[in-house]
């Protein structure tokens, strides 16, 4: 599950976790516990509608608020030190607050409302992006993610391959466009990259000749 690699993205004992999931919080408070030692924070399983108060957390490396009701999201952006951030399932209509985000390695915004993408082009330390399951009309402008390795686009409604050559980064090893409805594979000619129809995922040839290793 997304929380699991949430906890898993720190080697032990750099830091405490704190786990509130599940515990039927509807809004955060002013005393929630920030302490300078808490690297990661999970509020998973609630219902939580914005984030707010998290300004004393701003030494936190994780931050997971997956499957609540958050509309909005601009309450991380005072979170400068985040490298991940696991908001999935949510109802989530716009990327906001990343702009400072410059360490962000992991960005989880699966299962929202998302209709574009390009809002995030400014966190060009991240490497895996999940945007499935929302909205989006078209592949966006990200290519100053130079450092993205995986890009997950399924479930959207995109249904045009034609930007990808310039929209997309040379960094990256897949990209995952299964159930959306795209009419025609041979739209996009990206050097180095090769199709695999049975999942309609992108995978570089490199990545696919060391699968074959």
């Amino acid at each position: 599950m997304a929380a699991a690699r949430v906890d898993a993205a720190l080697p032990p004992g750099e830091g405490l976790v704190v786990n509130w999931s599940g515990k039927g919080l509807q809004k955060l408070s002013a005393n929630l516990p920030c302490e300078a030692d808490i690297h990661t924070l999970i509020l998973d399983k609630n219902q939580i509608i914005k984030l707010e108060n998290l300004e004393k957390c701003s030494r936190l490396i994780q931050l997971s608020v997956a499957n609540n009701r958050l509309v909005r999201m601009m309450g991380v952006a005072k979170l400068t030190q985040l490298r991940v951030l696991n908001l999935p399932h949510n109802s989530i209509g716009y990327v906001e607050g990343l702009k400072e985000l410059v360490h962000l390695e992991w960005l989880n915004l699966a299962g929202n409302n998302l209709k574009a993408m390009e809002q995030i082009n400014s966190c060009t330390a991240l490497q895996h992006l999940d945007l499935s399951d929302n909205n989006l009309p078209q592949i966006g402008d990200i290519s100053k993610l130079v450092s993205l390795k995986t890009l997950l686009l399924h479930g959207n409604i995109i249904t045009s391959l034609r930007m990808v050559p310039a929209y997309l980064p040379r960094s990256l090893a897949i990209l995952s466009l299964a159930e959306n409805g795209i009419r025609d594979l041979n739209e996009v000619k990206f050097e180095g990259v090769l199709w695999e129809p049975g999942s309609c995922k992108v995978v570089r040839k490199e990545e696919k000749h060391r699968r074959k290793l």
